[in-house]
This record gives C-alpha cells, structure tokens and sequence, in this order.
C-alpha cells in the first residue's frame, strides 16, 4: 500500500495519485526490499509496510539464503557492523543481506541536490514526477568486508550454526586475526578451524554452568 511506505524524498506528506502512478520508478520487479510484514491477505500475498528509513530498497550489497531455521527470533535483527562498515539484517525468513551501511537518514542511499528536488516539486505539480537518484560506488575496502561477511555467513550456514550478529563478528575476527584470504574462508581448513572454536566454546559454557 502507497500509505505504508516511505518515499525516497524522506518528506511526511499525504501520498498523491502522482505519487502512486509513480511507484516503479521507486521499486521494480526483481528488486530487494526489506519491509515489515503487516499480514496476510486473503489471495496469499503480503501486507507490507515501511514506514521508517531503516526500510526500503536493498543496495549495493549481497542477498544470502539460508534454512529458515539457523536464524532465531530476536529483538533485533538489523545491525551495523561498525568495524567493517557494512549492515547486516537476519531476517526470520532465511533471508540475509549484507551491504554498505546506510545511514538511517538515507544519506548513503539517496543523494538528492536541492535543485534536483525543486524540479521535482515543479515537476509533480504537472504529473511528471521523477525520484533522481546519484548511484555512488561502493569502496573497494567496503567490498572486501561485505565479502568477508558474507562468506561467514556461508560457512557457518554449512556447518549447521545457528546465525547470530554474535557468531558471525567472531568468525570474520577469526578470518582476519589468522589472515585468512576472503575465499579461504570457504576452504576446509577454515572449516575445521572455526568446528574446533566452537567446540571449545561450547565446553566452556559447559564448565560454567558446572
């Protein structure tokens, strides 16, 4: 629903018909979204919403699948790796995006001039509205580190681990601290590596709780 989502000028207007007739040159067929899931319709399709800026069109990043199953129910399920620069949501669905952070304000996402909004104000008011937006590039250390991430996500989804914030920081520390190349990290001695953590970590849990 048009109501529901946030659009890219960041504004808090009524949406008009303009804006609706509008739409795809926002989001199109095949593009990555993150939204919140407002119910079920009748037909079997999704009631979504976005109503903040921490929703909308996924960027510049990698979208991950796994089982369902490896990523818990949290409080929290985006979160910005500070570190790396890079944003990481875990979504209930088995979804998993890691990609350059965007600020919450949109900063990253959507770079709009004030000339550029001026025409479109102009522009709206005759039914022709169009959302410019400047694609930035994405840096190459930024890229490695959403690589990184990501192929942690891959290895730990392989070994069956449960996928937390928690698990995956700890194993591209582990990647970087034993100067694992990024496609090494999919290569079996890092597996055996980070079963062996794990086990180690598990036993001392143990020893605790004992």
């Amino acid at each position: 629903m048009l109501s529901s989502m946030n659009l890219p000028d960041g504004i808090q207007r009524r949406r008009t018909a303009v804006d609706e007739l509008n739409m795809r040159s926002i989001f199109e067929e095949n593009d990555v979204i993150c939204a919140e899931v407002r119910g079920f319709q009748h037909d079997g399709s999704l009631h979504l919403q976005a109503r903040s800026q921490k929703y909308g069109k996924l960027e510049r990043g990698m979208l991950l699948t796994v089982p369902a199953y490896l990523v818990k129910r949290r409080k929290q399920h985006f979160h910005h790796l500070e570190n790396y620069g890079v944003d990481l949501i875990l979504g209930c669905n088995g979804f998993i995006w890691v990609g350059e952070h965007v600020n919450s304000n949109g900063e990253n996402d959507m770079m709009v001039d004030q000339e550029n909004r001026e025409g479109l104000v102009n522009k709206s008011e005759v039914g022709q509205a169009t959302y410019e937006v400047q694609e930035q590039i994405t840096p190459l250390e930024i890229r490695k580190h959403v690589c990184r991430v990501a192929n942690s996500v891959r290895l730990l989804c392989a070994l069956g681990f449960s996928l937390t914030v928690e698990v995956i920081v700890d194993t591209v520390e582990a990647s970087i601290s034993s100067n694992t190349d990024i496609k090494d990290i999919l290569a079996a001695e890092f597996y055996v590596q980070t079963a062996e953590r794990e086990v180690q970590r598990r036993v001392s849990l143990t020893r605790r709780k004992g």
